[in-house]
Order: C-alpha cells, then sequence, then structure tokens
C-alpha cells in the first residue's frame, strides 16, 4: 500500500472529492432501504396516500443516488487518468537516472511492457481496487450503522460477518502476490519475444522463414496467455470461496432478521429494508475482499520502480590530459583490451584505428563511462576518475537514433537556441543544403528512428546535435560512414579545426587529407 498511498497523495484533492462522492452514494443508497421500509409500510396498511408518498420519496432518492454516481465516475476517471500519468513520469525517471548499460537489448522490452500493459494493469489492480475498497467500506460503515439502529442483534451480525470476511484473505495473501509476480515475469518475457519477432521479420520474410516465425511467435502468445489463463483462473477461484462464504453469511442473516420479526423485535416492513441492509453488509464484504485480492495482485508491478541500479555521474571534466592506464576489458571471457595506455590532451584531436573487433568501440564506451567493469584507471588531469558516466562529452555512434519529431527537435533536444547557434550547428554538419531541399524546412518531420530520411541525414543530425549542446569533447564511432566522401570530409575538416574541441574518432577509413589534421593517430 505504501506504492499506492504515494500516488494517491499526489492526486490528494481528486482522491478525496472521490472518496467523499463514494460515501455519499453509498449513504444515499442506505437511505432509500429506509423509504423503501416506509413505502413498504404503507402497502401492509393499505394507506395508499402513505404508499404514494414514499414511493415519490424513494424515486427522488434513487435519482440523487446516480446523479452521485455519475459525479463520482467522473472524478474517479480525473484521478485514475492522473496517477497513470505520474506513474509513467515515475518510470520515465527511473529509467533516465538508470544505468545506461539497461537501455538497450531485453530491457527494453521490458521498459515497453511496462509503459503499456503494466499500467494499464497497476491502473486496474491498484487505483480502482483502492476506489472499490473505500466505497464498499463506506457501504459496509453505513449498513451497519443503519442495523444497529434497526436492532442490536443485527449490528452484532454484521459485526461477526465483517470480521469473518475481512481476514479471511490473508490466508491467501503470499499465493495472490505470487501469482501477480509469475504474470509479470510472463508478459515481460513473451514481450521481448514478440519484440524480437517484429523488429526481424523483414529477415525471415527475404529468407522465406514462415513457419519458424510463426512458431517463435505462437510460442510467445503461449507464454503469455498461459499465465494470464493461471492468473485469472486461481483468481477466480479465490473469489469463487469468498462468494461461498458471502453466501451462508447472507442466507445465515437473512434467517436472524425472520426470527427477530417471529419473536416481534422488528416490524415485519423492516424485512423489505433489512435484507438490502443486510446484503449491503456481506456484498460490500465480498466486493471489499476482491478488492484488497486485487491490490495484493498489484505489488510485484511497482518494484522496476524501487531499483537501485542509479548512474553515476561524473563530477567536472578534464583541463589538461585525458588518459588511459593500464586498461583491460573482457566480455564473455574473450580479452577486448589488455594493458591499453593512451593519453589525449584538451583540445586535441586523436583518431583511433585498427582491423574489426580489436575493441575501438570499447574505448570510446570506457572514456564515456558507459562501460565501467574494466580495469585500469582513467585519469582527468592525473587524477583517477571514478567510474562513471561523464555528461560532460559526446557521443557520436554509427547507429544514430532519431525520436520521431522535426528536424529541429531532433537537433535542439527541448533546449532553448538562438538562431545564429542553430544555422552555425547545420552549416559544421553540412546540413544546411539538405534542410533546403526539404519541404518543411528544418520542420520536416524525421519519420520513426529517421524512417524518412537517408542514413548520412540521420547522421549529420547526430553531429549537429552535439556541436549545438555545446559539448567540448566529442567522441566520434565512425559518426560519419554512412556519408559520401564529399560530405564526410567538410564535416571532419570543420570539426578537425575547432580549436575548442577535442575529438576523439574511431575510424576504418582516413583519407591522407584528414590523416594531417590529427594530433595523434593510435592504431590498435
Amino acid at each position: 500500500m505504501e506504492n499506492i498511498r504515494r500516488y494517491l497523495y499526489q492526486n490528494k484533492i481528486k482522491t478525496l472529492i472521490v472518496f467523499l462522492l463514494q460515501i455519499l452514494m453509498w449513504g444515499m443508497q442506505v437511505i432509500v432501504q429506509f423509504f423503501a421500509i416506509k413505502t413498504f409500510d404503507g402497502a401492509i396498511r393499505l394507506d395508499i396516500h402513505h404508499f404514494l408518498k414514499w414511493i415519490s420519496i424513494s424515486f427522488a432518492g434513487w435519482l440523487a443516488y446516480y446523479l452521485i454516481c455519475m459525479l463520482e465516475s467522473y472524478f474517479r476517471a480525473m484521478a485514475v487518468k492522473s496517477m497513470n500519468n505520474d506513474l509513467r513520469k515515475h518510470f520515465y525517471e527511473t529509467i533516465y537516472n538508470g544505468d545506461i548499460k539497461n537501455f538497450g537489448g531485453e530491457k527494453r522490452a521490458e521498459y515497453i511492457s511496462y509503459i503499456t500493459k503494466n499500467v494499464d494493469e497497476i491502473s486496474t489492480l491498484a487505483w480502482e481496487s483502492v476506489f472499490n475498497l473505500v466505497g464498499r467500506v463506506a457501504q459496509i460503515v453505513w449498513s451497519v450503522a443503519a442495523l444497529l439502529y434497526l436492532d442490536f442483534y443485527l449490528f452484532l451480525f454484521a459485526v461477526f460477518s465483517t470480521l469473518i470476511m475481512w481476514f479471511m484473505p490473508k490466508i491467501f495473501e503470499k499465493r495472490i502476490e505470487k501469482i501477480g509476480e509469475d504474470n509479470l515475469k510472463a508478459q515481460a518475457e513473451a514481450m521481448k519475444k514478440f519484440k524480437d519477432l517484429i523488429y526481424g521479420v523483414h529477415i525471415l520474410k527475404i529468407l522465406s522463414a514462415k513457419n519458424w516465425y510463426l512458431k517463435r511467435g505462437m510460442d510467445a502468445s503461449e507464454i503469455s496467455e498461459e499465465a494470464k489463463s493461471r492468473k485469472n483462473y486461481m483468481t477466480e477461484i479465490l473469489e469463487c470461496t469468498m462468494g461461498i462464504v458471502s453466501v451462508l453469511m447472507q442466507i445465515l442473516a437473512e434467517v436472524i432478521v425472520v426470527v427477530l420479526a417471529f419473536y416481534g423485535r422488528i416490524g415485519v416492513a423492516v424485512l423489505a429494508g433489512a435484507a438490502n441492509l443486510i446484503g449491503g453488509v456481506t456484498n460490500g464484504l465480498s466486493n471489499l475482499t476482491n478488492a484488497k485480492m486485487m491490490i495484493m495482485q498489484s505489488k510485484p508491478y511497482f518494484e522496476i520502480l524501487k531499483s537501485t541500479d542509479v548512474e553515476k555521474v561524473c563530477v567536472g571534466s578534464f583541463n589538461e590530459t585525458l588518459t588511459l592506464k593500464n586498461i583491460s576489458y573482457s566480455y564473455d571471457d574473450k580479452q577486448i583490451l589488455e594493458s591499453l595506455n593512451m593519453k589525449f590532451k584538451k583540445n586535441g584531436k586523436y583518431a583511433i584505428v585498427g582491423k574489426s573487433g580489436r575493441g575501438k568501440s570499447t574505448i570510446l564506451k570506457i572514456i564515456m563511462g558507459i562501460i565501467k567493469d574494466y580495469k585500469g584507471e582513467v585519469l582527468y588531469d592525473g587524477r583517477v576518475r571514478e567510474k562513471a558516466l561523464d555528461t560532460s562529452m559526446s557521443y557520436i555512434s554509427q547507429d544514430v537514433y532519431l525520436f520521431n519529431a522535426s528536424i529541429k527537435e531532433n537537433i535542439v533536444l527541448g533546449g532553448e537556441f538562438s538562431g545564429t547557434d542553430i544555422s552555425d550547428a547545420l552549416f559544421k554538419s553540412s546540413l544546411q543544403t539538405d534542410i533546403e531541399n526539404f519541404k518543411d524546412g528544418i520542420d520536416t518531420i524525421v519519420g520513426e528512428n529517421g524512417a524518412n530520411i537517408s542514413g548520412g541525414e540521420k547522421q549529420r543530425i547526430a553531429i549537429a546535435r552535439s556541436l549545438i549542446n555545446g559539448k567540448d569533447t566529442i567522441l566520434i564511432d565512425e559518426g560519419t560512414s554512412a556519408l559520401d566522401r564529399e560530405n564526410r570530409a567538410a564535416i571532419e575538416e570543420n570539426l578537425l579545426k575547432s580549436e575548442n574541441l577535442t575529438i576523439i574518432m574511431v575510424s576504418h577509413n582516413l583519407d591522407e587529407n584528414t590523416r594531417k589534421l590529427f594530433d595523434a593517430i593510435y592504431e590498435i
């Protein structure tokens, strides 16, 4: 409940309005039962005036009840919407603050699953259940108070029923939480497989691997549906068990009402309302129990928000030298780097070249702080830098990611920049001519991950956004590989002739003119 309370408190005005309306709504329903008693009393006494009077009042009471219901539904929808948005915001922050190593591979599928499906699950299991729980508590309290007014023995029975129905779910608590946890894991696993298939369907189609594609798809579907089926079945079993207890309480209550009427403790007309009031207690308790079980199932869905895997960020950068000292790194028992030593001066221009698989990209990721489980030291001005992400640097990879937004938005990323700053970045990245050829210019939408533009244009946008953000150290990992020779030469020349930039570039293909612009070229 601690996780749920956080979001309820953040939206306390909306939730308090919902709670208040629920109290009024169930209170009105109980009051209508007293109107029914009065109406039934008039019918028994054959008093038509009394009967018509109270049946009219009953109609007005029901009308008021449903008007309150409509208001409650509106404010409940607004509260759920706000809490879902707050939940997603919290999740976005958790992802952003997490270790950068989690941003690729299988984790992406888990994150997508959480933002979409899991938020919907929390909405049903947590938010709606809490509102139902409060509403059912109000229903029970109003009904018990009414029964106390009618007869003390009815009140005692209501208290007894409440205790039975309240504590029964605790018998199933661990089992319910386990069901929710297993379902969450299964859906995350299925999402990974779905994502894997969708991303690779074009390869399978080219290679005519339809049968394998369908088999993998159905395997993923089976994982998802089996977990949901097991969860739904076990939930129904538990609800049916509680339903049996609820029915037993209802039957026993009706027997007690008849006995009390038989001995003259309550009037015959009370039978009309008392049965409904007792039903309000037993049904309220049954629904209350179901709400508690659903809240228990929601617990695993909040666990991902408790991640302690927070990204460390470097404080400060280097002023004179960046040194790699005795750096070694292995991956999957394969030695990538061993006792590597390199030195880079502030505002210097450096290239790292070598055959594929020698660890060139790994060096840049160690410098940037993306890779942290290396041996050796990264030194800033002779001081050992902690193993953390250095956000004072910019990293341009061969695999550029663009958002489904305009070219301008992909460059500025929400920052405030002058027209001069933007024009300068476009010029240095050789993007200006392309912009002029687009119908919508810099406001052209690039599509999902730049689907509407070429690979070269994607790389130039990545270079432009690195330049405009004012980072004075730029790491380039084959960041111009998709460009034609002319544009590549122009961009590299602009970067390498910038006096206030430290450039460390990984490349397979350095032409002779570009080589002359580097202060040093490391070959590994």
